[in-house]
């Protein structure tokens, strides 16, 4: 079996092979955050075309790199540790996530109102610089691996107990080459944030935060991303249009959870709007799935039907044309009411309809709605190390 399984892998389309960070439209897409973040020095940027590149562009990344499909056994048995790894939310989670969040928002609306914003801001000041580093870190790992396998090898291997009164336990710490190399560079922009407080190293590590975020928060099924957009759908129009909680504390929070796009950098005066990311991160999960999904669909035909794998993702497309729009949508919307308007109000209905539609044409509702992703690990398990997988059984969400 191993050798017709390899044969099999070897056919996979290359932009779906492990390390999807190779694909060359993630490059380009890179690219383009550099560019865009950057030119605002040069000319003025439209706020619409920044708006719109900075958020698809890293929905875009973050969707590929929560994505692989394995290449031989080694890769395959790292890929099911990461997955193993990543935070999956249940049906339950999804629907609390919006009472989770409202908690959390008015919490910070009444401290901001009660106690000195400065003291509030420096604590989230400490507390996202220091989540930035790792995030900014991990994916400057992951394109020195890219740019040389060698960064991948790891140099520190150890063991480290830990025991103190009533708890004891044992952390596996390695370290690869590239990830101590990205360590290193992420210590001066994370400094230099810390210490100025600029717009492009907040934009730098929002959209670490971003990528990061659609890249580990794994939505199990299409009935929990559909419970968890609706959800939010409800939450930030409440928030938004019942309410002054959620601008107030978007503009009164001073850390990287909202990147910022200059109107006019030449100005005497320059002004910035914003997008939370938020409006990125929980729409992007979704738009993550459903490539997932194509994904497996491409690894079921090559380990069950034994078919040419295609390069289609029509799921992820239309899910990610639907984002697009919607969130032109939303740039209009608020200039034409020169308001804050709730994003998810239009990028909720784009992604979850979008992909309503693609799955009534293909005559695929039902096959979406029970498609579970631990089902196609177990599979891919089965196939790729060549026995029956061991994964504990688990009782499907209700």
């Amino acid at each position: 079996m191993a050798g017709q399984t390899d044969n099999a892998v070897a056919t996979a389309p290359a932009h779906l092979r492990l390390n999807t960070f190779s694909n060359a439209k993630s490059g380009a897409a890179y690219l383009l955050l550099a560019l865009i973040n950057l030119l605002p020095y040069v000319v003025p940027v439209p706020i619409s075309v920044q708006l719109f590149i900075n958020s698809v562009a890293c929905l875009y990344i973050g969707s590929y790199r929560s994505i692989s499909l394995a290449v031989d056994k080694e890769s395959f048995v790292k890929h099911l540790a990461k997955k193993a790894a990543s935070e999956k939310m249940t049906s339950k989670d999804a629907y609390l996530f919006p009472v989770y969040g409202s908690g959390v928002l008015f919490g910070l609306y009444v401290l901001f109102k009660y106690v000195p914003k400065e003291y509030l801001n420096m604590l989230l000041t400490v507390y996202f610089t220091f989540l930035g580093f790792f995030c900014l870190a991990q994916l400057l790992d992951s394109i020195f691996e890219t740019l040389s396998p060698s960064f991948g090898e790891n140099v520190v291997k150890t063991k480290i107990p830990i025991k103190i009164p009533l708890y004891s336990t044992v952390i596996d710490l390695e370290l690869t080459r590239g990830w101590i190399l990205a360590a290193l560079v992420s210590i001066l922009p994370t400094a230099a944030y810390y210490l100025t407080k600029h717009w492009l190293l907040n934009n730098l590590f929002g959209i670490a935060f971003s990528i990061a975020g659609i890249q580990n928060l794994t939505l199990p099924s299409f009935k929990v991303g559909f419970i968890l957009l609706w959800g939010l759908f409800f939450y930030d129009i409440f928030w938004v249009y019942g309410t002054d909680v959620m601008v107030t504390v978007a503009k009164s929070v001073d850390a990287p959870i909202k990147l910022f796009f200059p109107i006019n950098m030449f100005a005497e005066e320059v002004k910035f709007s914003m997008l939370g990311l938020g409006d990125i991160v929980i729409p992007g999960v979704f738009v993550a799935m459903c490539l997932r999904y194509d994904v497996d669909k491409i690894i079921r035909q090559v380990f069950v039907e034994k078919l040419k794998p295609s390069r289609y993702t029509p799921y992820f497309n239309w899910c990610f044309v639907g984002y697009s729009l919607a969130i032109i949508v939303t740039f209009q919307v608020m200039i034409i009411f020169n308001h804050a308007q709730p994003a998810l109000l239009y990028l909720v209905p784009g992604c979850t309809f979008s992909v309503l539609i693609q799955a009534l044409l293909k005559n695929e509702t039902k096959e979406i709605f029970a498609y579970e992703e631990e089902d196609q690990v177990k599979l891919q398990e089965e196939a790729i190390l060549g026995k029956t997988a061991t994964a504990t059984e688990k009782p499907k969400e209700q």
